[in-house]
């Protein structure tokens, strides 16, 4: 009698998975998830001492703490090489109800960040689709992308005045609905816990913000002090819809438009003068996106070229919850801004491609006290990029920027040079549109 394995008996069944030929067959190979790491880093240069990320972050913005702000410290790059995020991804099929994805994000320093960790639904009925978890917002079309997948080194001004190095996301759940219709039309519903926000409706750290006050007025200031509402339950909620029609094998065109509203979204705002007061209210957010790309008529993406753009604006409707000057308490405070960026892609040889984007914050800008208003003063940004794409695998990429920044310590022309490399090492699933 012959003896098998665990190992020979598993084989077997998988070949004979494989081998059937009924449609309710479904290879063992579709559920074995997906593994990959992906290495970036880069040198960098600019003209400025190395404050150049610095200086982007704190560009001029109603959505910063204002006359203050303390950057958040996501992508500050140093003078020379840099050892960016290093990124773990697993995906793949659950069963014939569910995928799922995980990516996690390894500092340069070690600290370990879970970015995205969710599961997926594949056979509900009627064009629905339910995502729950951990999840970057469909709020854009840039907003979705990992930065592996991006065509340029860096975050581009309009979503880092807005949103921030890392972009909208969160714990929470996302409804889709894809319409039965000839062309591509999908409606979209999130609902986030709405804590993981940078500018625009973002949460601040309440201990932290205490601290800082106390240390600025000389007297203690405790979290409890600053009055801010308890963030129970979801308080972001995102309506989406896109829209593509059918232009054939060789072009395509994605219109979406965005609606945001966050609940009790908090700021803490240090003026020149020495007033220090944190202010709660509503966010709301609109955007716009057009995309186009025309595929490649040569090899390894040649003759391929995109075209990109995206227009947010943000309004804010809040009042002071904590003053340093106690009969300034209930003071309204508005801020409103708008920002946008356009980019285009040129695959001009077999695995070389172009790209320029202009990106711009601070649009039609303004922060109110009360009856005191400021405009906010626009900052301009103009990259240029080229890559050449070794394989699906590999890409090394030089890319320039001129950036015109306004912020609190005034204005600022200066460059910025990148020499990136991006490799990814194992399985990884496809990139969206």
């Amino acid at each position: 009698m012959k003896k098998f394995s665990l190992a020979s008996a598993l084989l077997a069944a998988s070949s004979s998975v494989l081998a059937a030929d009924d449609n309710t067959s479904t290879p063992l190979a579709a559920f074995n998830p997906a593994f990959s790491v992906i290495f970036d880093g880069m040198y960098y240069s600019d003209n400025v001492k190395g404050e150049g990320t610095a200086l982007l972050e704190d560009a001029d913005s109603a959505f910063h703490s204002h006359g203050g702000h303390e950057g958040h410290g996501h992508g500050d790059l140093k003078r020379g090489f840099n050892l960016n995020e290093t990124e773990l991804t697993m995906s793949g099929s659950v069963d014939s109800y569910f995928d799922a994805w995980l990516s996690a994000a390894i500092s340069s320093d070690g600290d370990f960040e879970l970015e995205e960790a969710w599961i997926r639904s594949q056979s509900l009925p009627a064009g629905l689709q339910v995502k729950a978890g951990r999840f970057l917002s469909a709020i854009g079309y840039h907003n979705e992308k990992h930065p592996h997948s991006w065509n340029f080194a860096d975050q581009n001004l309009a979503y880092l005045s807005l949103f921030g190095d890392h972009g909208v996301s969160g714990d929470g759940l996302q409804l889709t609905w894809l319409a039965p219709t000839e062309s591509y039309l999908q409606l979209g519903l999130e609902i986030l816990q709405g804590d993981n926000l940078e500018r625009a409706g973002s949460v601040i750290d309440a201990d932290h913000v205490a601290e800082d006050i106390s240390a600025e007025l000389g007297t203690e200031v405790t979290a409890e002090d600053l009055n801010l509402a308890e963030q129970d339950g979801p308080q972001l909620g995102i309506f989406t819809l896109r829209y593509a029609p059918d232009l054939g094998a060789r072009r395509a065109l994605q219109l979406g438009l965005s609606a945001a509203r966050h609940q009790d979204s908090q700021s803490f705002h240090e003026e020149g003068g020495g007033e220090l007061f944190v202010t709660e209210g509503d966010t709301d957010i609109y955007g716009a996106q057009a995309v186009y790309k025309h595929f490649p008529t040569g090899q390894y993406g040649q003759g391929g070229w995109s075209l990109t753009g995206e227009y947010f604006y943000a309004d804010s409707d809040q009042e002071a919850v904590f003053h340093s000057e106690a009969d300034e308490l209930g003071l309204p405070v508005t801020s409103e801004q708008g920002a946008a960026y356009v980019e285009a892609t040129y695959g001009f040889a077999p695995r070389w491609q172009f790209g320029l984007r202009t990106a711009a914050s601070g649009i039609g800008g303004e922060f109110s006290e009360g009856d005191e208003t400021e405009e906010v003063r626009l900052s301009r940004q103009h990259s240029a990029a080229l890559t050449w794409y070794a394989t699906e695998f590999s890409k090394l990429r030089l890319q320039f920027n001129r950036n015109d920044v306004h912020g609190h310590d005034g204005s600022k022309e200066y460059n910025q040079v990148f020499l990136q490399y991006n490799l990814s090492l194992g399985a990884h699933g496809a990139h969206s549109f």
